[in-house]
């Protein structure tokens, strides 16, 4: 006869234990990979939020400087980006920093320093933000710069009209040369983007003079923000 226990067979009660423990070891490892799941979205949620801090802590210093981003060696802890608090990996406890790795950042911004993007790097693939000058202020700058090259024309003009209709070289054509110190001028226009005067480049605001082939022309160009050339040709007058 099978020995009992409170009514219930040895061998029976022996089974049901084992076979509660196999379920629990079951549901243990279902848990598992969802608490770990859950626990790096948590983490992920804090990197985005951080993510989000420098933005806007590049936003507020754009705004304060005529809408000039930040250049990206200044976009980390003690660079020139104005940030109270500066935001902790919460990976590794550690301060946020530029990289690729989990909880880092990765900041790049245009040549002009008009617009950048800004990814942080999660546990599985990344958050991006972006921010750049706004529609109605890249239009007020391009009627800025379009003046500019205008009255970079008549400069132009001026010199050609003072030495018997011969143009300016290429080089003259500048604030600081030739054409731009000539006696009586106004001042030297400046670039709406940099805030100092025009030069001939091939960036935002800047300019291009060219003399024709046959040296009785020009041609003035401005880059304007909608990456297209402001046109103005000439003569000899």
């Amino acid at each position: 006869m099978l020995q009992t226990f409170l009514g219930v067979p040895m061998r029976t009660r022996r089974f049901s234990i084992l076979l509660l423990a196999l379920v629990a070891v079951l549901l243990l490892a279902a848990t598992l990979p969802a608490a770990a799941s859950a626990a790096e979205s948590f983490v992920d949620k804090q990197v985005q939020m951080n993510i989000l801090l420098l933005q806007g802590y590049i936003n507020t210093q754009a705004e304060s400087n005529g809408f000039v981003y930040p250049a990206q060696t200044d976009v980390k802890k003690g660079g020139a980006l104005v940030a109270p608090v500066w935001p902790g990996n919460p990976w590794t406890g550690g301060t946020m920093a530029p990289g690729t790795s989990k909880g880092t950042y990765t900041y790049t911004v245009k040549a002009d320093l008009s617009a950048f993007t800004l990814v942080g790097h999660l546990s599985k693939g990344s958050y991006k933000v972006t921010g750049g000058v706004p529609k109605w202020l890249k239009d007020e700058r391009d009627a800025s710069t379009k003046a500019g090259l205008a009255l970079v024309q008549q400069y132009v003009e001026l010199w050609a009209r003072a030495h018997a209709g011969a143009l300016p070289d290429v080089a003259d054509v500048a604030g600081g040369g030739p054409v731009g110190l000539q006696p009586g001028l106004p001042i030297w226009p400046q670039s709406p983007w940099t805030h100092v005067a025009m030069t001939q480049g091939p960036a935002t605001g800047d300019f291009a003079y060219a003399l024709t082939e046959a040296g009785n022309g020009y041609t003035l160009r401005a880059r304007l923000a909608t990456g297209k050339d402001w046109v103005l040709p000439g003569s000899t007058p």
